[in-house]
């Protein structure tokens, strides 16, 4: 008899539980009649990429790269417009930094910039050992 009310009570308590539970839920419901709207779907930019590299030819609108990977010459091209930001010396056989998205498969240049020359490697050539 004594399993019995035990049980009895564990299923009252289970179910007081819900009910509670159940309870909240609601009010909470009523409170807030308009549940927040689902997030706006935002217009996703294009990923940004970075690459370095020395300038073998500028244009107005066009610009071409050449970068070092795994030891082989790689040429990259890229379309500069009105938007693009630019600093330094942008001539050919400079090194620039690029920044860039990929557009319809065309590179689109956000921002190019000259590197600083690295100054490590005029004094090893320069430094006279004794």
């Amino acid at each position: 008899m004594q399993s019995k009310s035990k049980k009895l009570a564990l299923i009252s308590a289970v179910a007081l539980s819900f009910g509670m539970a159940f309870s909240a839920a609601r009010k909470n419901i009523e409170a807030n009649p308009n549940p927040p709207a689902a997030p706006q779907a935002t217009t996703s930019q294009p990923a940004t990429h970075f690459t370095q590299g020395t300038i073998t030819s500028i244009e107005t609108n066009h610009m071409v790269i050449t970068r070092k990977v795994r030891g082989k010459a790689k040429s990259l091209e890229f379309e500069i417009n009105s938007q693009t930001q630019r600093s330094g010396d942008l001539v050919a056989g400079t090194r620039v930094s690029v920044q860039y998205r990929e557009v319809d498969r065309q590179n689109i240049a956000a921002a190019v910039r000259q590197l600083a020359a690295d100054p490590t490697v005029k004094a090893d050539k320069t430094e006279n050992k004794a």
